[in-house]
């Protein structure tokens, strides 16, 4: 696709130290994923399927913008994440962006046989969510606090407010029949929340206790240098609350300011450990689609007072979920507190 300055390619070799040097120009040297500056790096993650990537080049062959699908936080690896939309500032009041990305969204899953795509839409502006609609995603969370002000305001030009929340964003492109067991306690919210995507998901009672003989079964991941954690728990056993102490200790102890967890929700347990998370703090986030192959449940704890003033939101869904997430927030605050 072309324009009169500018053409919209899927990602080549010859690109590498041009979307290196898009990311140094846009972020310096503060972007929390430092692969990006390393244009080897780049290419290899392309031809192992680590990531694909679309980019805008001049006539010249400069790189302009970008965006890319890759493997990220979740246990499934056929769920590829969108993101890392960028384009170089003195091109921003142009149509580059926008076509970057629907032609991305259209090129990329084609090319490469991408069944289902997340993404997370930050919330200090709301041009990323905008386009997450225009696309045909689904908002289906909040992920309060996730990246630090600093870089994200030099990469707006704009001024540090503090932390930046992002929307959970996911698109699938067939259905995937699942049974969601709901946690009695966010019974009528999930139930809300999924009247609005239906990818092949019926519902049932969540509200089993673990077997005893079960052991659970997580993996902790520590990002120091965004200072979030994050907690995935592919079973759910009866030392829960066990297993959960210590990794809040691991991360208490690495100076973690936001703490993320991920349950199952295919299996009838899970309303077990929501009540342990809500004991120490945790609050609803939502639901995070085909994490685990089926759908997982985003709980979050944050350090101190959560950023909800400055989270900046595109549709009314988006505003209706945070609603239901402050509004835990509020009641799981009040109940830890009285302990």
């Amino acid at each position: 696709m072309m324009a009169a300055e500018w053409q919209l390619d899927l990602f080549r070799p010859g690109d590498a130290q041009g979307v290196a040097d898009l990311y140094r120009s846009v972020y310096g040297e503060d972007y929390h994923v430092k692969s990006v500056y390393n244009p080897a790096q780049l290419i290899a993650m392309q031809d192992s399927g680590e990531a694909y990537r679309a980019v805008a080049r001049t006539g010249a062959g400069e790189v302009i913008g970008h965006t890319a699908f890759y493997r990220s936080s979740p246990p499934n690896q056929d769920l590829y994440e969108s993101g890392q939309l960028l384009v170089r500032h003195d091109w921003r009041r142009s149509m580059v962006a926008i076509a970057l990305s629907k032609f991305a969204m259209a090129e990329v899953p084609r090319q490469h046989n991408l069944g289902q795509v997340w993404g997370e839409a930050v919330c200090n502006h709301v041009f990323t969510q905008r386009m997450c609609r225009d696309t045909g995603f689904a908002e289906t969370g909040i992920e309060v606090d996730l990246l630090p002000g600093e870089a994200m305001a030099q990469s707006m030009d704009g001024v540090n407010t503090g932390r930046v929340s992002a929307v959970v964003v996911f698109k699938a492109y067939g259905p995937s029949p699942q049974t969601i067991y709901l946690p009695p306690v966010y019974a009528g919210q999930l139930e809300s929340v999924y009247a609005g995507f239906d990818h092949g998901h019926c519902f049932a009672a969540g509200d089993q206790p673990p077997p005893s003989d079960v052991v659970t079964a997580g993996k902790l991941d520590i990002f120091s240098g965004v200072a979030v954690t994050r907690m995935t728990f592919s079973c759910i056993g009866c030392d829960f609350a066990d297993c959960l102490a210590g990794y809040d200790n691991q991360a208490a102890n690495s100076g973690t300011v936001v703490y993320q967890v991920f349950l199952p929700l295919t299996v009838p347990y899970t309303g077990a450990a929501v009540t342990i998370l809500r004991q120490h703090g945790y609050f609803f986030g939502v639901v995070m689609p085909r994490w685990f192959g089926g759908d997982a449940l985003f709980m979050q704890k944050i350090v101190g007072q959560p950023n909800f003033s400055n989270i900046r939101l595109y549709t009314d869904r988006a505003k209706a979920l945070l609603a239901l997430i402050r509004d835990d927030w509020q009641t799981v605050t009040s109940s830890t507190a009285a302990l």
